[in-house]
């Protein structure tokens, strides 16, 4: 036996009182001698004790009826015997794995429509006086649907008919957890846990340890149901990717791209259609045929899209067909541009002797063409001095390239001095999406370096050490290393092409202190951008220039993208919030020959045939990566800084056409920022902006009219949702748990909600009690106190 609310209990103490009484009322007198008394004695003496008698079945009464009466207030339950039909009721909690594998097409329904079918069946057989809640969870997220009144049958019905599915990861410990909490305040007697899923492995292993935990807390007080909806192996390939594959797209060119396809089920897939469409386009969508896609394999599959007008646009990649749709279109947006704009600041300029300019080679690099093709080129570089760079130069540019540049002056060097206004610039620059790039030279201090561009502004990926000079030969760049880094870099590692890559020579480079970044990281709570000083706040800001600024996005924000043969990186990337910055360990220019070995005072890597590529690869790694704001994945949060128009109305349009108001811009330490968490599905949103007063949209919106005022943003699924499809047997499933659930079919054996409740309330025959025993107290009260 067990009780529902156990501390009622402690009212059994008030048994105590009539013992108090007792004794506190006790008859005290005195003996007094009386000669005419001594015949009565022994008359007395018998009739004593029987009073006494009486007394104490009166006293035992009395506590009778106090400690049954807090043991009715406890609710005692039972499965013994069968009590009262108030036990029946049934407070239940029905938990829903709502990622998108539940979408998968199983025979004529899809696993959602049988997971509602079994559903509203259980809710039909429930016994009257019963309660319902409804759950729904994915990875990190769970969301209580309701009904408010969870005695409202009815509501939960209909709040079950509209589940709809997020395209999420499988993570059923969320939606367990908030089960608990929903079964321990219920009141009823019996409790019943219901999981409807598919049963995916991943469900079960991503915070497995506290899945277990939860339901075998859950099991001591209530029936755990686990109602698999779905069965068999599924057949899924999915769209994992869209890269561009040549370059910098550009209006009015037909541009390549590889459409990267797998196949995440355990069956070969035959003849699929991978389409390649723009959106806006009335031109029909490129198309290429994959005869057959062994399991696990990933192809790519090179598609042309003509891309007419510059800006934003969205790439939609589809593939058909198989039993889970969710993930058979990918969509992309990215930015079409005429030239990528390019500021190089040289901190060693020189004029009159341009090939001893820091950014000689370099600027060769980013124009390897002739000088009549340069004006249509690609790219549009453009050199400043160090001295003479200024905040206005970042207008309109994409990429920053700083070659060799000073932040303090030295005594006895003369070196050009980049100005306090264009430094500060660089970090707003940056977090905006844009992209920088920092190549060593001799002017290039560690102490200001650390202090500027790392400590105060955040933007230098590792601290620097010191100067790292070779003695005897020159190190050699890993080309293999380059395999560690983003994917864009690849392409070196891999390609016959880029042998000569480890026979770059680098004799000078600067040490940076990867067991210090590491270290500052790694146990701390990842800082946001949220939490930056106001600029107009002094206090605050001093108390945020030592802080470590990371990306908001990204749980790794640094990557080192090449390493020397010595161990030590060459080149290291940061992420800083939309925007990334690239730190090159050595210098763009060989800054001075050796007159009789002709030995490079830094490198050869500027004058090597592999810098033109190596510079190609990273201005386009940076700029492609501008448009990450731009592209998210279902469950993402939206952080949309605003430039301008601060005081205006923001709108972020569903695929479906809902309008999500997100009002105006909060201003959170140097930037404003729109804030949007709601993005459960994929497809294409539109970010619309409105003055104050003047949006009048509405709760819907047509999508093709969002396409033409908004700006887009493409959500693709959580791919990894169907990266593994595997699902549990029963019997894994009961040795992962540790203990032997109920298990059901949907739609093959019946949930009995009757034959496992076993607890029956005994209150009312505990509050029965209590009336006999006051009225048994009081007649033996009235027969005690008659006169005999």
């Amino acid at each position: 036996m067990t009780f529902l609310t156990p501390f009622m209990l402690a009212g059994a103490l008030a048994a105590g009182i009539p013992v108090a009484i007792h004794f506190f009322f006790r008859s005290r007198y005195r003996t007094v001698p009386w000669a005419a008394m001594k015949f009565l004695l022994t008359s007395v003496e018998q009739t004593s004790r029987r009073l006494k008698f009486q007394e104490l079945l009166l006293l035992l009464l009395r506590m009778a009826v106090l400690v049954m009466l807090a043991i009715a207030f406890a609710r005692p339950i039972s499965s013994a015997v069968v009590g009262t039909g108030r036990g029946d009721s049934v407070d239940a909690a029905l938990v829903f794995d709502v990622s998108y594998s539940m979408a998968a097409q199983d025979g004529a329904k899809s696993r959602l429509q049988r997971a509602k079918d079994e559903a509203l069946k259980i809710i039909d057989e429930l016994p009257p006086q019963s309660t319902v809640q409804i759950i729904t969870c994915t990875e990190k997220n769970h969301t209580l649907v309701g009904p408010r009144s969870p005695g409202n049958l009815d509501q939960a019905r209909l709040l079950v008919q509209n589940l709809e599915i997020a395209h999420r990861a499988t993570d059923l410990s969320p939606g367990v957890i908030e089960a608990q909490g929903v079964l321990q305040r219920g009141q009823a007697s019996n409790k019943e846990l219901y999981i409807f899923s598919d049963m995916q492995a991943q469900g079960f292993e991503k915070e497995g340890d506290k899945l277990k935990a939860t339901l075998t807390a859950i099991k001591e007080k209530a029936l755990i149901h686990l109602i698999r909806c779905g069965k068999g192996n599924l057949k899924n390939v999915a769209i994992v990717g869209i890269t561009p594959q040549t370059g910098i797209p550009r209006p009015g060119e037909r541009v390549g791209f590889a459409v990267l396809v797998k196949n995440t089920g355990r069956d070969a897939a035959e003849n699929l259609t991978v389409s390649l469409a723009v959106a806006g386009d009335k031109a029909p969508p490129e198309k290429a045929i994959i005869k057959k896609l062994p399991p696990g394999e990933t192809r790519a599959v090179t598609l042309d899209a003509k891309l007419e007008t510059a800006g934003l646009r969205v790439l939609s990649a589809k593939v058909i067909q198989d039993d889970l749709d969710a993930d058979n279109r990918f969509d992309h947006v990215i930015l079409v541009r005429e030239q990528v704009n390019i500021l190089v600041v040289d901190g060693n300029y020189k004029e009159k002797d341009a090939d001893t300019s820091s950014s000689y080679f370099l600027m060769h690099s980013l124009l390897p063409v002739r000088e009549e093709q340069r004006a249509t080129y690609k790219y549009n570089p453009r050199v400043v001095p160090a001295r003479q760079a200024t905040a206005l130069h970042l207008k309109n540019q994409d990429v920053v390239v700083l070659v060799n540049c000073s932040l303090k002056a030295k005594l006895g060097k003369r070196a050009d001095v980049l100005q306090a206004e264009f430094v500060n610039g660089l970090e707003p620059f940056v977090r905006k999406g844009k992209g920088l790039v920092i190549f060593c030279g001799d002017n290039v201090d560690p102490e200001s370096y650390n202090t500027t561009l790392g400590k105060k502004l955040g933007l230098l990926p590792m601290p620097i050490k010191s100067l790292f000079k070779a003695e005897k030969k020159p190190l050699l760049v890993n080309r293999t290393s380059f395999g560690n880094g983003p994917p864009a870099y690849w392409v070196f590692k891999d390609e016959k092409y880029y042998e000569d890559f480890n026979n770059v020579e680098v004799w000078k480079h600067v040490d940076l202190d990867e067991a210090a970044v590491a270290k500052k990281i790694e146990p701390k709570k990842k800082p946001t951008p949220l939490d930056e000083a106001d600029p107009d706040d002094p206090e605050a800001k001093d108390k945020n220039d030592a802080k470590e600024k990371p990306s908001p996005k990204d749980e790794s924000p640094l990557s080192v993208v090449v390493r020397l043969s010595n161990g030590k990186p060459l080149a290291v990337a940061k992420k800083v919030d939309s925007g990334e910055v690239l730190f090159v360990a050595t210098a763009a220019h060989h800054e001075g020959l050796d007159p009789k070995t002709f030995i490079p005072s830094w490198t050869d890597f500027g004058t090597a045939p592999q810098f033109i590529p190596f510079m190609d690869v990273t201005i386009n790694y940076l700029v492609n990566g501008q448009t990450q704001t731009y592209n998210l994945k279902a469950g993402d949060t939206l952080n949309w800084y605003v430039t301008d128009k601060q005081d205006f109305v923001y709108n972020l349009v569903h695929p479906d056409g809902k309008v999500a108001r997100l009002g105006t811009p909060e201003r959170i330490g140097k930037r404003f920022i729109v804030t949007a968490s709601d993005l459960p599905r994929a497809g294409v949103y539109h970010m619309t902006v409105h003055p104050r007063g003047a949006d009048s949209s509405g709760d819907t919106i047509d999508p093709a009219e969002a396409a033409k005022i908004g700006t887009p943003i493409a959500v693709i699924p959580d791919l990894s949702e169907s990266e593994n499809l595997a699902t549990l047997s029963e019997a894994d499933i009961d040795s992962r748990l540790g203990f032997t659930p109920i298990h059901i079919v949907a739609g093959e054996n019946s949930v009995s909600t009757g034959d496992e409740r076993l607890n029956r309330e005994w209150t009312v025959w505990a509050l029965l009690a209590v009336l006999a025993l006051v009225l048994l107290e009081a007649g033996f009260a009235w027969w005690c106190g008659r006169a005999w």
